[in-house]
């Protein structure tokens, strides 16, 4: 098991580092890339343990946090690529509402396949995609929407005129009451999507946009202690930009990881700061 050493040095200008000498190699299969982290197929692929470190390039800052080193792996099969995510967590956090926070976990490439793109969430012509996953919203989806009266059961009860406990999700959202209820297309197209992953794009710290198109999957487990995250997408997704990858090439790539019970979410982030080469194996 090869291991990256990324040091914290110089966090404040770190607008363009250099990428590690290290390789994450998407290593290729001929069959289809079931949506399990716990397939027997990622055992074809090689794993890298990557540091991270607390996020202080932006405010709201998190200098103590609690994931510092995240294990990845990936495969494709020409058309669709895939990350595994391994990362140590004491607690299962799958709600995000009041003063409860979710475990999350992103995966960004720059649209460019080029290592000066700022690590920090790419630059003006330098755009990033963001594949983020988020526990709470796959808790959503195969468990019932998590409102209060489910997260909090001495909670008030609320109550939905347009929907019947225990809300299920996303399919009782289809309708204007849940529409107006969300605040609106954006909010609702957002909430509505069977996926737990979003698709973000980025030219800059504080500029992230919801893509209108999306594409991504996901799934996680929570085993031992650990979470196992796969996340996938198609190389290419018609009718919106994709980044310079696919088989046989080569890009970039780094990861950011959320710990719900350490309070962390947005910018209150581990995540590394170093653009680690991606080999993507063709047939």
């Amino acid at each position: 098991m090869k291991k990256l050493k990324i040091t914290f040095l110089s966090i404040l200008a770190v607008s363009s580092l250099s990428f590690a000498e290290d390789i994450i190699n998407s290593k290729f299969v001929k069959s289809d890339i079931p949506l399990d982290p716990l397939n027997s197929i990622w055992k074809q692929a090689k794993e890298v343990e990557i540091s991270l470190a607390g996020q202080a390039v932006t405010t709201p800052s998190d200098l103590k946090p609690s994931v510092e080193k995240i294990k990845v792996k990936s495969i494709n099969n020409g058309s669709e690529i895939a990350f595994l995510l391994i990362w140590d967590d004491k607690t299962k956090d799958v709600y995000r509402v009041n003063n409860k926070f979710s475990d999350a976990v992103a995966v960004q490439i720059p649209y460019h396949a080029d290592p000066s793109t700022p690590i920090t969430m790419g630059e003006p012509g330098k755009g990033v995609l963001i594949l983020h996953w988020q526990a709470f919203r796959q808790e959503n989806i195969e468990r019932g929407y998590a409102d209060l009266p489910k997260i909090e059961p001495n909670y008030a009860v609320d109550w939905y005129p347009h929907a019947q406990s225990p809300y299920n999700y996303p399919e009782d959202w289809h309708n204007q009451y849940a529409l107006n209820y969300i605040g609106g297309e954006k909010n609702y197209l957002k909430n509505t999507i069977s996926s737990p992953v979003r698709e973000i794009v980025a030219e800059g710290f504080g500029s992230t946009t919801w893509k209108s198109i999306q594409s991504a999957e996901g799934k996680g487990i929570y085993k031992d202690g650990k979470w196992y995250v796969e996340i996938k997408r198609r190389f290419f997704t018609g009718n919106t930009v994709n980044p310079e990858w696919g088989p046989g090439k080569v890009t970039y790539v780094t990861f950011a990881v959320w710990d719900g019970s350490n309070m962390e979410r947005d910018s209150r982030k581990s995540l590394g700061y170093t653009w680690i080469k991606l080999n993507i194996e063709g047939k």
